[in-house]
């Protein structure tokens, strides 16, 4: 079995990587990616300690980069990475606009924009966070909930999941909730070009999550027809079967490579579990031995 979808606190998960690697290894897995968010903070971690002692099965270095495309964000994959090659490009194109900053920019707006929304939360120096570790998104939808009174005010999809909040309404051009991210974050095709410059393989993830693309195969023959695409993420906690199977039989198709993960964040998705995701994700290595 393996994971090749995994977040730490190097970015917005809970656990340190000893706390994975021992969690990765109790489950017996084979293959495991560290995928921080735009960050190879955990693999620098792993130089200065034989993970051997926590772990062992084998590490494929790995990240996961937000991008700016067609008006929306979206992530793309880096697997097989040179970790020092990216962790450079990483420096270069954030150098102005830290995680930080950029939180604290989208905190300001989205707060703003629910005002005008009408909707009732607390004062923004009454509201606790942290922009190094937090996303605004997500700590201005908990404050949304926190008031029922909002209930009425927003539409269904929109009140009953954080997915619906930050996948759906934040990248739609046509909604009040629409944060321009183009300045902020890199194209897709910058993002591709600095992880085949760090010689590694590209891979789309989660493809079906973005509530804010309308059509899902459009996307798909998009990004596979027109961008340097190695491979897709056919296993993913959220996906139907009726999903994982299109994929599977596009990558044979496409001669793509595959691969699978859970999306793992510790207690920041409690219903995420290493490598199980929901409870009944069983990805098996031999989907990427050909790859890895």
């Amino acid at each position: 079995m393996i994971d090749m979808h995994i977040h730490t606190n190097n970015s917005d998960g809970t656990d340190s990587v000893k706390e994975l690697l021992e969690k990765a290894e109790n489950l017996k897995l084979k293959y495991i990616s560290i995928t921080d968010h735009d960050t190879c903070k955990s693999y620098e971690e792993l130089k200065n300690i034989d993970y051997s002692r926590f772990f062992s099965g084998t590490i494929i270095k790995g990240i996961e980069i937000k991008v700016y495309y067609n008006g929306g964000t979206i992530e793309v994959l880096g697997y097989k990475i040179n970790t020092e090659v990216m962790s450079q490009w990483l420096n270069d194109f954030y150098k102005d606009k830290s995680r930080e900053v950029l939180q604290k920019k989208y905190f300001n707006l989205l707060y703003d924009k629910c005002k005008q929304m009408g909707l009732l939360l607390a004062n923004k120096e009454n509201i606790s966070w942290n922009p190094k570790k937090d996303w605004a998104s997500f700590v201005i939808y908990t404050e949304i909930k926190k008031h029922l009174e909002n209930r009425e005010k927003v539409p269904d999809d929109l009140w009953e999941t954080f997915s619906g909040f930050n996948r759906k309404y934040c990248n739609d051009p046509k909604h009040i909730l629409y944060i321009d991210k183009s300045e902020d974050y890199p194209s897709l095709t910058e993002a591709i070009n600095a992880i085949k410059k760090a010689n590694g393989l590209v891979f789309m993830p989660h493809l079906y999550i973005y509530k804010w693309i309308k059509n899902k195969e459009q996307f798909i023959n998009d990004l596979i027809n027109n961008y340097e695409i190695d491979g897709i993420e056919c296993y993913y906690t959220d996906f139907t079967e009726k999903e994982t199977q299109y994929l599977l039989n596009l990558c044979d198709k496409k001669g793509l490579y595959k691969s699978g993960g859970s999306d793992y964040h510790g207690e920041n998705k409690p219903r995420i579990s290493l490598a199980r995701g929901y409870g009944n994700l069983n990805i098996s290595e031999k989907i990427i031995e050909n790859w890895v």
